[in-house]
């Protein structure tokens, strides 16, 4: 049974994910986390002071100076939901494992599908290692041919190599492993108290390793271990080995994947080691911070059109400032000299400890479907997008945000409603098409024209060309009825006028180049 043509699934476990949401390193910092009063993870500096855990807390202080923390699942929670984040890229098909009380976080990936794309298991996996690298997490790997074998294989003491494996391989593998290390698996059908109950009947009774459990599968499949132990721990000892729940041969069917959705909400900080004090300082931890924002959203194929920056001082007072711009992107190096250009015209109010940046706002990233362009001007025009986005943006900065606008279409017949002032990063619709001839110039108002001795008079004599066109609106409003002519003026200037029939009075609209 070859993997190419069956699941392979790979577990990352975090077993120190308690003590590094709070940045303390495992290898070296003096430090632990406590949960009800008890230890629940230390540091190795800590282990070697003689800290265990399930040690009262009381009892680790008097141990040696080490820094104390409970426990923060929302913390926790955070970090694994950003490693799915990242994790994506590889798959689609993953499953994070939250933390809980008595079991750690992880994440279980099928990669079998994405073999092909990063040319080999090793390959994707050396890959997989370099992009979680600069978390600082500690990650234990495991493979399996089921989710839960990858998981409990994670703890196999000597590191897996990356070869062509079967199933009956990762069995092997999971034989010399004690039945105790079934009480890692995260298992909705079987409360955790519970499974340590029938782990501890099942040592009771003489199996005392996983190869005790599949011999005896082996020989009278699983409905012996049914009637002793329940459906729910032969249903999880099934999904375990891979095979059919009352049989001792492989599933005939496969388990449907899950597909993991990544949350379109960016979020992610850095908090300093001493306090920064001008622009100049803050510039190369928001680039880091953007950089890790365009990983996002090349990973989800998403764009952004703004984002907004939180500085924070020691004492928790914050200043704040969003960056627009004028088009959805994923560019780093845009949105830095953006952010650049909006903090230059601001004074930091205090020294920052923390930066934060946030991007609420995302849109699906819609492919260029231009033609292709063999001239200068076609080739420049990102370029020319990026150029604008700058000038705009420094326009802003010292003009403000209103001074800026662009005119959008609204959807009208009446001619000096038919456009508004919008916002540069908003949003408009360009589809409108007349399909009479329109001025490019229009009155904010239509300007009157008098009738002297049955002639037309604006600013010099009106003589009628072509028309009339009628347009009719507003009747939910006030009733607007005017039918419309092209005219020349005496001195040759085209104009566009109309008569209104309601008010019977003639106005001229606009004025042709």
């Amino acid at each position: 049974m070859a993997l190419s043509s069956k699941s392979l699934w790979l577990a990352v476990r975090l077993p120190c994910l308690p003590l590094e949401v709070f940045g303390f390193k495992h290898q070296t910092d003096h430090a632990l986390i406590t949960q009800k009063q008890r230890v629940l993870c230390a540091s190795k500096p800590a282990v070697a002071d003689g800290i265990r855990a399930g040690m009262p807390a009381a009892t680790a202080q008097l141990l040696g100076q080490h820094q104390q923390v409970e426990r923060d699942f929302a913390l926790e929670t955070t970090a694994l939901n950003a490693l799915a984040d990242r994790l994506y890229m590889f798959t689609p098909h993953l499953t994070p494992l939250q933390p809980a009380a008595h079991l750690q976080a992880g994440i279980l990936a099928e990669i079998s599908r994405s073999l092909a794309l990063f040319k080999g298991l090793t390959t994707l996996v050396e890959q997989l290692k370099e992009n979680l690298a600069d978390t600082g997490y500690e990650l234990a790997l495991g493979l399996g041919h089921t989710d839960l074998c990858a998981w409990l294989l994670s703890w196999s003491p000597t590191p897996q190599p990356i070869q062509h494996y079967t199933q009956s391989q990762f069995i092997a593998q999971l034989d010399v492993m004690p039945v105790r290390q079934l009480g890692e698996c995260h298992c909705a059908q079987l409360p955790y108290t519970q499974l340590q109950n029938r782990i501890d009947d099942l040592e009771k009774s003489g199996f005392n390793t996983i190869a005790d459990l599949t011999r005896q599968i082996g020989n009278q499949n699983t409905s012996s271990l049914r009637r002793r132990w329940g459906g729910e721990f032969c249903g999880l000892l099934s999904q375990v080995l891979g095979i059919e729940h009352s049989l001792q041969q492989t599933r005939l069917f496969a388990t449907p994947l899950p597909q993991y959705q990544p949350e379109q909400f960016f979020y992610d900080s850095i908090q300093f080691d001493y306090p920064l004090q001008t622009v100049e300082q803050l510039l190369q931890p928001m680039e880091y911070l953007l950089n890790n924002l365009q990983r996002y959203l090349n990973n989800q194929q998403l764009q952004c059109q703004k984002v907004e920056w939180l500085l924070f001082d020691i004492y928790h007072n914050k200043q704040t400032f969003k960056v627009h711009s004028s088009h959805a992107q994923n560019d780093a190096a845009l949105l830095l000299e953006l952010s650049r250009i909006q903090l230059e015209t601001q004074s930091l109010s205090f020294e920052v400890d923390t930066v934060e940046l946030i991007c609420r706002d995302t849109f699906k990233h819609t492919p260029n479907t231009d033609p292709l362009g063999f001239t200068q001007h076609e080739s420049n025009a990102r370029e020319m997008a990026h150029d604008f986005a700058i000038v705009t943006a420094k326009l802003k900065a010292r003009l403000g945000d209103q001074a800026l606008f662009k005119v959008a279409y609204k959807d009208t017949h009446i001619p000096e409603l038919s456009s508004a002032k919008a916002p540069l990063e908003q949003g408009t619709s360009t589809s409108y098409l007349p399909h009479a001839p329109r001025p490019s110039w229009l009155f904010d108002k239509p300007q009157t024209i008098q009738e002297k001795q049955q002639r037309l008079h604006w600013r010099g004599t009106i003589t009628l060309l072509q028309g009339p066109e009628r347009i009719e609106g507003n009747w939910w409003q006030q009733q607007t009825a005017r039918d419309y002519f092209i005219a020349a003026r005496e001195d040759g200037l085209r104009l566009w006028i109309f008569y209104d029939l309601h008010h019977r009075q003639w106005l001229v609209q606009g004025i042709f180049s």
